[in-house]
């Protein structure tokens, strides 16, 4: 006699039925095993102090730089010790850094840097000045609201306020989408949305409006944010690539009957135009997603065809047998089935590992950590095989043929290369880049923060010392070729190394290393080198389970109620 058939256990057939059921869609539906963002570190303390303290070092040098040679203003010149100023002269450096003292606990630092933040006069000073939208949201308006955050200082909130509303007017057009480079709160001023505009500088506002709202309990900005991204949402399939905007979107073709808002471009991609727009999708979900369902239904229709279009394998040497992947440009006019893919990767496109490895924990999608993972890989791999130790800025790869790593021959290289005549500085010679590079149209080091940025989610995320060790060795080069007298300085150059004076401990020394630019942008503090300090540091510190950091990397502590994951 069967047990199904006897009368004493007859009840439980149901249950183990729905029990089948409910297996059966644990296999079938895509679900997150995961209940935070971070890996478990057991509460171990993880912090290496002498690696923090390096990099604590090289802040304080080019801050003090900044402090004796171009206090209060946008940004020092770390070679001849100038001043430069970029967005209305509103102390871009001062502000980007304020978080970034208060997480190296440089605490006399960052009162000297706060009272100074507060004499800004956001309004009296624009005077004129055409305002930047984006920068001015990510860099000031987030910074401020970091500081705020991490200070709980009271004096920032009014400054914060301030400087929100002011940005706010921007979107007080005719259609609600912004003016993204306006002169602002001019009398009689018709603000008009953009015509053509920069795709990142209009995607990229969700997630400082969305938390201003939060921590001042005004509607006002969340309700702009909000139709932002229905906007954003109504039109992602009007595109030549369907679920991606292009590169140049228009602003102004939203009411009436207009239909062009994406389709003023026909080019794809993850770089300079483009990125934190969709980097935004995953975090402003991260930020509120309790609340809203918008951000996750963009961005699963956006990283489908990301991955269809936008990625790429390369024949490269040295993979050492890591799965690499590359994020490229794509075009497709209207009207074609096919779309071209060009095998061009930027700097800028690094973070997109981070980017996949968060929203695989976030969505549920294990595929997409493999991604991140890759295409982390990918950035890794330029540093470690360009003649500075440090990637370019633009350059382009020869693609693999097939879906997987392609084994690397030197002769087939060789066949399949044909590289072209280069010319630097006007002087046309062959010009013979390393393996694995096809051609490096830009060659500058900008001390851009999206490979470490994404090492470091990756070391957040997997506990995996590998990810530290790659870091350490990035950090290295890059302090070794950009360390000037004033602060570090930009390079012009990271495929050729000459002898050149270097400023080491205080004296002139000759180096063999890259040519230097006397530029230095403020994200150097706030980005490039708080990321490499949270590397180093005890994965508490700026939890990602706890906190999501904008695309300046000021961090946002995320609220219980709200948060999406």
């Amino acid at each position: 006699m069967s047990w199904s058939t006897t009368p004493q256990l007859r009840w439980l057939r149901p249950l183990l039925a729905l029990f089948a059921v409910f297996l059966l869609l644990q296999i079938l539906m895509p679900r997150s095993t995961y209940t935070q963002i971070q890996h478990n570190f057991n509460g171990r303390y993880l912090a290496q102090p002498e690696r923090q303290n390096a990099v604590k070092r090289e802040f304080l040098h080019a801050w003090t730089g900044y402090q004796d040679h171009a206090w209060m203003a946008d940004g020092l010149l770390p070679l001849s010790g100038g001043r430069k100023q970029q967005f209305c002269g509103w102390s871009a450096t001062l502000v980007d850094a304020l978080d970034t003292l208060i997480i190296m606990d440089l605490n006399d630092e960052f009162q000297d840097a706060l009272n100074a933040t507060l004499t800004i006069d956001f309004l009296e000073s624009i005077e004129g000045c055409e305002v930047n939208l984006f920068e001015s949201t990510i860099r000031y308006l987030g910074g401020l609201m970091a500081a705020y955050e991490l200070s709980n200082d009271a004096r920032v909130l009014p400054k914060l306020i301030e400087l929100g509303d002011m940005l706010h007017t921007a979107f007080h057009t005719s259609n609600g989408l912004p003016c993204t480079h306006c002169k602002l709160l001019e009398k009689d001023l018709d603000i008009k949305p953009t015509e053509d505009a920069i795709l990142a500088d209009v995607g990229s506002i969700y997630l400082e409006f969305a938390r201003l709202s939060q921590i001042t309990g005004d509607d006002k900005y969340i309700e702009t944010v909000d139709h932002v991204s229905q906007v954003f949402a109504q039109v992602q399939n009007d595109s030549s690539i369907p679920g991606l905007w292009p590169e140049i979107i228009s602003p102004a073709a939203i009411g009436g009957d207009r239909t062009d808002f994406a389709r003023k471009s026909t080019r794809f991609a993850l770089g300079a135009l483009s990125d934190s727009a969709y980097e935004y999708l995953v975090k402003t979900h991260l930020l509120m997603g309790k609340t809203r369902d918008v951000y996750e239904s963009m961005w699963k229709r956006a990283s489908r065809e990301i991955k269809r279009f936008l990625l790429f394998r390369a024949y490269i040497p040295n993979a050492n047998e890591k799965d690499v992947i590359f994020p490229g440009i794509a075009s497709r006019t209207f009207g074609d089935s096919e779309a071209m893919l060009e095998t061009r990767t930027e700097h800028l496109a690094c973070f997109a590992g981070g980017m996949f490895a968060m929203a695989s924990r976030i969505f549920g999608d294990p595929e997409d950590f493999y991604i991140g993972e890759a295409i982390t890989n990918g950035c890794v791999w330029a540093y470690q095989n360009s003649p500075t130790g440090i990637m370019p800025e633009t350059f382009t790869l020869l693609p693999c043929t097939n879906t997987t790593q392609c084994e690397w021959s030197d002769s087939c290289w060789q066949d399949q290369s044909n590289r072209p005549e280069h010319c630097m500085n006007g002087n046309c010679e062959q010009f013979k880049f390393p393996p694995g590079f096809l051609q490096v149209s830009d060659a500058s080091y900008k001390l851009r923060p999206e490979a470490i940025e994404s090492v470091f989610i990756m070391w957040r995320m997997t506990g995996d010392e590998y990810w530290r060790e790659v870091g350490w060795t990035m950090f290295e080069s890059i302090i070794e070729h950009t360390r000037s007298a004033f602060g570090h300085a930009a390079l012009l150059s990271t495929m050729e190394i000459y002898d050149r004076d270097a400023y080491e401990k205080g004296l002139m020394v000759r180096k063999v290393l890259a040519r230097q630019m006397d530029d230095m942008e403020s994200f150097w503090f706030a980005e490039t080198l708080k990321y490499f300090y949270l590397l180093f540091s005890d994965p508490d510190l700026i939890s990602l389970d706890d906190w999501v950091l904008n695309t300046e990397a000021h961090p946002f502590r995320l609220t219980e109620s709200v948060r999406g994951f």
